[in-house]
């Protein structure tokens, strides 16, 4: 048994029958053929006889690279995971729609951050005593400062109802959210290149300027070359 309670396969010398129904390494079927045969067969092509269906009769076996096979697995469930994780609901909860601005801020990039790592944001507004009368309040703050300002990665997955002492709204990442972070991500290496080079040519430009100043021209200097220039036509 694994770790994670799975079964091994059983592969090679483990395998115990006297005969099994073969597929070769590429999927194709072979049929039934001596276990001897089968390991002979796996042996020669350097690679693994891996019982894949222990329980048929006879056992059906396949020949492959068990290790290649394991990662592929792994990383499969891997990915499983990480896509399962990825859809979490996420909730934040708003006491009041008397929020201050600097709360609001707070809340909205975090909720910024779960959506463009791929979650849907649950916001749970409550309502206490004569506040049950400004509902419109409640719901003008949740699409103006979280649904309108979150719209270049988020769409509206559920719209704020209201359900007894509290309003609920649900946002979602955008279908095409990867391509848009990774087309944001470009752009903000290009600005940076940008700025780089003209950083660059502003410190070259100080440069020759610092340079200018500390060797102005030389009048006497350039009148001596003339004269020598003069004697050497003569």
């Amino acid at each position: 048994m694994t770790s994670g309670g799975k079964k091994e396969l059983r592969l090679n010398e483990q395998i115990r029958a006297d005969q099994v129904r073969l597929i070769g390494e590429n999927g194709e079927p072979i049929g039934i053929v001596s276990l001897s045969d089968a390991q002979e067969r796996a042996r020669t092509a350097e690679l693994d006889l891996v019982e894949i269906s222990p329980t048929a009769q006879p056992p059906v076996c396949r020949i492959m690279d068990y290790g290649k096979y394991k990662y592929q697995m792994a990383k499969r469930e891997h990915e499983q995971k990480r896509k399962h994780q990825a859809s979490e609901l996420k909730q934040l909860r708003i006491k009041s729609f008397r929020i201050e601005p600097h709360d609001v801020a707070i809340k909205r990039n975090k909720a910024r951050q779960f959506i463009e790592g791929g979650n849907r944001v649950l916001f749970t507004m409550m309502f206490r005593a004569r506040e049950h009368s400004h509902a419109n309040l409640g719901e003008e703050l949740l699409l103006e400062q979280f649904a309108k300002p979150l719209s270049d990665v988020a769409k509206m997955d559920s719209r704020p109802r209201k359900d007894g002492k509290k309003m609920m709204m649900t946002l979602a990442p955008l279908p095409n959210l990867k391509q848009i972070l990774a087309a944001r991500e470009k752009e903000e290496e290009r600005k940076k290149a940008e700025e780089a080079r003209l950083k660059a040519e502003e410190e070259a430009a100080r440069s020759l300027e610092r340079i200018t100043r500390i060797l102005p021209k030389d009048e006497e200097g350039v009148e001596a070359e003339d004269e020598f220039e003069d004697d050497d036509r003569d």
